[in-house]
């Protein structure tokens, strides 16, 4: 029987209505019990305490809470998704079946007296909705195979709760549906993308929990929504064991993490711990970090060819393979042990009983027993194995045991001569006839060093536990904070990035392998960009030399350079009659000064803000750095002083292939002088 489409939708917001007010009863009612627990528990504290009650109190209170966290969660997903309760339909008919079932995906599930009216996206039916087009197809639950036949796949445009279209479909993801979403403008925040998950990015959402996961994405391939959305998948598969807290991602900056915060809250999750890798390094060095955008504006205004050396070789296996050796050889045969004895008895006659450890022994231990642990865990184990001596003899009891294990530690920490890890840092930087810096601040380059260096010695003070880690712009790492990663995370995780995207060095495809094969992942790679116009990531692939580059067949006009007399008059010009529909256009700049200077001109004729902060990107025209627009995408990118003088060598073509890649719809560049040789196929408009 045919589906009255318009009647079902109906039907459907009716049952989210409803659900709404029953949610909104069960909210009100935890919030009252929870006021009367509240109230009850403090003014019966003095009676709860004395008769051992409190841990059952506070249990009882936290079962509330948590309750109304639940309750209130799923009103917002109910909110979201009575605007637009499914996206997509599927008819399946399982083998040897003679019923059809008709399966709409949405959000998340919704069901009334046990019939199930959508399915969430995340469910292993949904799955085939992605990875299928009509006729057989098959889905999992667990090691259980359904096979069948998709009969039917529709799509659906859906606002406000109004059936605005829907057709029928023999493909994953309707062309028609992907180009219109592709066309929208620019957003100030990252969008949900389960309407268009293509079939390839659903596999790697729908990955085994325990698989970890390297993506090698070209510019605009969905990386990093392909690893919110996992997120999200994995929330769903596992609710109940993994809680949004539960999973860290590591940002490339401030201004990239608000980009994506509402990601997962449009999916009806509560967001992720973020956090970025700097942050980490600054809580256990408590010293202030050179961040990566000023060290990439260094480079980017005048590169110098032994930085950039150092820069590589910092960057390399090799420089991993160096710090370890020497922080596992040479390092630790200064660790140079006594002997200890500790006087637990004496009589009156002046005779002692001793407890003794000589020196032979803690050398024992420490280089034999406990061979292959860090230093810090080397000596907690001895101290711990020292002072469960004295309990084992009751001259200590458990409780304090705790305060002998630190005092034994305090004393193995003092058999090794150099205990600094500025002074350990200075050895390992002479040994390696690398120069030190003469700033206050620790270099980007060398904060993976420092944090490897204190976490050998002294282990981290913070706990950044988590049960699932994303790690987002993997090229940006380097193998000594990638060994980081390996040591503070033992839990799955997601590492995407594009190699192509590195600025200050050139990253091969055996590099990826070797990181793959270090963090034990599976490395997936993906070549179709989604973001910018046919023309757009045509002319970026040109630049890095990309061949095996597929694109989403969405036309537009061919990226220009404007000659100018007067640059940023022309900027505002182009802003003026090339840009008109478009909300947030971005001047692209090499560097700090050169962004300071378009800006300081361009102001006057324009409004205009410089991206330095994450609200700053509510703004419609903006003014920015290469490295601070990373990750982030706009409807129009100018790249302004593209000429032979200022993007020249290899680092500027990086800058200029992220900048590039940053556009959805239009590109422009513009100089007073001659273009770039880089740009020698692209019209000239003067």
């Amino acid at each position: 029987m045919e589906i009255n489409e318009k009647e079902h939708l109906e039907k459907t917001i009716d049952i989210v209505n409803k659900k709404i007010k029953e949610n909104i009863t069960k909210l009100e009612n935890t919030q009252g019990k929870l006021k009367q627990g509240i109230s009850e528990l403090s003014e019966n504290f003095y009676e709860t305490s004395k008769e051992g009650g409190l841990g059952n109190a506070f249990s009882n209170l936290l079962g509330i809470e948590n309750l109304q966290n639940e309750f209130s969660k799923s009103l917002k997903r109910l909110s979201l998704q009575k605007s637009a309760p499914y996206f997509a339909r599927i008819d399946f008919k399982l083998k040897d079946k003679q019923k059809t079932q008709n399966i709409y995906i949405g959000i998340g599930t919704i069901s009334d007296d046990q019939k199930l009216y959508v399915a969430d996206w995340r469910a292993p039916i949904s799955s085939m909705y992605y990875d299928y087009n009509l006729g057989p197809a098959e889905f999992n639950i667990d090691s259980d195979v359904y096979q069948g036949d998709i009969t039917l796949k529709r799509q659906y445009k859906i606002e406000d709760g109004k059936l605005l279209s829907y057709f029928d479909t023999d493909l994953t993801i309707n062309d028609e549906i992907l180009q219109e979403v592709l066309s929208h403008n620019a957003s100030v925040k990252m969008k949900q993308i389960v309407s268009t998950i293509q079939k390839e990015q659903n596999k790697i959402v729908r990955q085994e929990t325990n698989d970890n996961i390297l993506v090698q994405g070209i510019a605009g391939s969905g990386k990093t929504s392909i690893a919110l959305h996992r997120a999200a998948y994995l929330l769903y598969k596992h609710r109940g064991q993994i809680k949004s807290s539960d999973i860290l991602i590591i940002s490339p900056n401030n201004v990239f993490s608000s980009y994506i915060c509402e990601v997962l809250p449009q999916l009806g999750e509560d967001n992720l711990i973020e956090t970025t890798f700097a942050q980490i390094a600054r809580a256990e060095l408590k010293s202030p970090i050179q961040s990566r955008e000023s060290m990439l504006d260094e480079i980017a205004s005048s590169p110098k060819q032994e930085e950039l050396n150092e820069i590589s070789y910092k960057s390399s296996y090799e420089y991993l393979d160096s710090l370890l050796r020497f922080l596992k050889g040479p390092f630790l045969e200064t660790f140079s042990p006594q002997n200890l004895s500790y006087v637990v008895r004496e009589d009156l006659e002046g005779n002692v009983d001793t407890i003794d450890f000589p020196a032979e022994q803690t050398k024992e231990l420490f280089f034999k027993t406990f061979k292959g642990l860090d230093f810090y865990e080397r000596i907690n184990k001895i101290a711990w194995q020292y002072a469960m001596v004295f309990t084992e003899e009751r001259h200590y009891t458990k409780e304090q045991n705790k305060g002998l294990r630190d005092r034994f530690k305090k004393i193995l920490y003092r058999f090794l001569p150099i205990r600094d890890i500025d002074k350990v840092f200075e050895i390992f930087m002479a040994r390696e006839n690398l120069k030190l810096n003469k700033r206050t601040s620790i270099d980007y380059m060398d904060k993976g060093t420092y944090l490897a260096i204190k976490y050998f010695l002294y282990g981290f003070d913070h706990d950044f536990s988590a049960k699932y880690l994303i790690v987002d712009e993997m090229q940006d790492f380097t193998p000594v904070d990638i060994y980081l990663f390996k040591k503070l995370w033992n839990c799955p995780c997601i590492v995407v990035g594009d190699v192509n995207q590195c600025i200050e060095k050139n990253v091969s495809d055996e590099y990826l392998q070797i990181t793959a094969d270090f963090l034990g992942c599976k490395l997936i790679e993906l070549n179709k960009t989604y973001r910018s116009t046919k023309q757009i990531a045509k002319f970026a692939s040109s630049l890095i030399g990309q061949s095996n580059i597929e694109y989403v067949n969405r036309n537009g006009d061919e990226p220009c350079i404007y000659l100018a007399v007067n640059q940023e008059q022309t900027i505002s010009e182009i802003i003026e009659n090339e840009c008109k529909k478009f909300d947030h256009i971005a001047i692209i700049c090499k560097c700090n000064k050169e962004a300071e200077g378009v800006y300081k001109k361009l102001s006057k004729l324009i409004t205009c803000t410089m991206l330095t902060q994450p609200e700053d990107y509510n703004n419609r025209v903006l003014v920015t750095t290469c490295a601070t627009a990373k990750g982030i995408e706009f409807d129009a990118v100018i790249i302004p002083n593209a000429d032979s003088e200022n993007y020249k060598n290899t680092i500027d073509k990086n800058i200029l292939y992220v900048s590039s890649t940053r556009a959805l719809h239009k590109l422009f560049f513009t100089c007073e002088k001659e273009p770039s040789h880089m740009l020698k196929n692209i019209e000239v408009v003067e």
